[in-house]
């Protein structure tokens, strides 16, 4: 794969509490298991955040259908945005 590779996808917020702590912290876990680097930013260019920083997620403010889109630019971008985007879809598993 190529070393500079960079998937680029949008990623909307379906919980209705929105990317709140617990979730924030579940996305670090899941960047953390990847090298590429990740980043999401608010589709309104409100904010962007390092997907290894809790406090930067938070700092997006994204409620229920914030649309965000995905950054991840490695050798292993496409399997990191496929984990992030999968998490998403799954509405953070909160019920």
């Amino acid at each position: 794969m190529a070393e500079n590779m960079t998937i680029s996808k949008t990623l909307t917020v379906g919980s209705p509490m929105g990317l709140h702590a617990r979730p924030a912290a579940q996305v670090v876990h899941i960047a953390g298991r990847f090298q590429s680097d990740l980043k999401l930013c608010r589709t309104d260019r409100h904010g962007e955040a390092d997907c290894r920083s809790v406090l930067a997620m938070l700092m997006l403010a994204a409620g229920k259908d914030t649309v965000l889109e995905l950054h991840a630019t490695g050798s292993d971008a496409a399997e990191a945005a496929a984990a992030l985007e999968a998490y998403f879809q799954r509405n953070f598993d909160e019920v």
